[in-house]
């Protein structure tokens, strides 16, 4: 910090904008690695695309100290984000249901999604639709969210499982091993793949569907 501090404006106002775009063009990369074939190994690869994310979050947090709150400012006037009382609840109820789904479909999914077997894939399929309807119902009653937001909390909601579901879909094996993609069950990561679009499409649909109580005569 001292260091910084030592820099002239024009100094710092040009590292930062060179930092700035460091940690943009470390993001596309971090998004984009995931797609390109490298001479790496599943959990070098992983660790490569957290490495180039991490560095970018430092050089965006340190092109913020160099610039200053006025280009923050500039920065923010171009990104809208919603403003809601729990926002931060929804956001952080996505993360910890996306963690303890992966976790007992780590241990568990070879029993919950076997590719072939039709009645146990079509149980998955609508446990998951009524749990996620269920769920999503249940917190918005604790929030005390209304019909008008429920859109937005249910988005909130799934849009950290889906993120993250993205690289567990790509690094499918090595997240689940226990429900290998191989020769012996080749749909095992489609079957995934196609339940967890089941579950994130009814936690949006939650959001749509708006109850309205009949009018009660006087």
């Amino acid at each position: 910090m001292l260091t910084l501090n030592r820099l002239s404006p024009k100094t710092s106002k040009r590292l930062g904008v060179i930092l700035f775009v460091v940690s943009c063009l470390t993001l596309v990369a971090a998004l984009t690695l995931p797609f390109v074939t490298l001479p790496l190994a599943g959990t070098a690869r992983a660790g490569l695309i957290t490495g180039i994310a991490v560095l970018g979050e430092l050089a965006f947090a340190a092109s913020v100290a160099l610039l200053g709150k006025e280009y923050v400012n500039k920065i923010k006037a171009y990104v809208v984000i919603p403003v809601a009382p729990f926002r931060s609840f929804f956001l952080g109820a996505g993360v910890v249901v996306w963690a303890v789904a992966t976790l007992l479909l780590r241990f568990v999914g070879q029993y919950l999604l076997v590719p072939g077997n039709t009645p146990l894939t079509i149980t998955a399929f609508v446990g998951v639709a009524i749990g996620m309807v269920l769920l999503m119902n249940i917190l918005y009653r604790t929030r005390h969210v209304r019909e008008s937001e429920k859109l937005l909390a249910a988005t909130l909601f799934a849009l950290p499982g889906m993120l993250f579901d993205a690289g567990t879909l790509f690094f499918f094996t090595d997240v689940f091993p226990n429900m290998p993609a191989s020769a012996v069950r080749p749909e095992a990561d489609s079957l995934f793949a196609a339940w967890l679009f089941c579950g994130y499409s009814f936690i949006i649909l939650s959001g749509l569907i708006t109850i309205r109580k009949p009018n009660r005569p006087a």
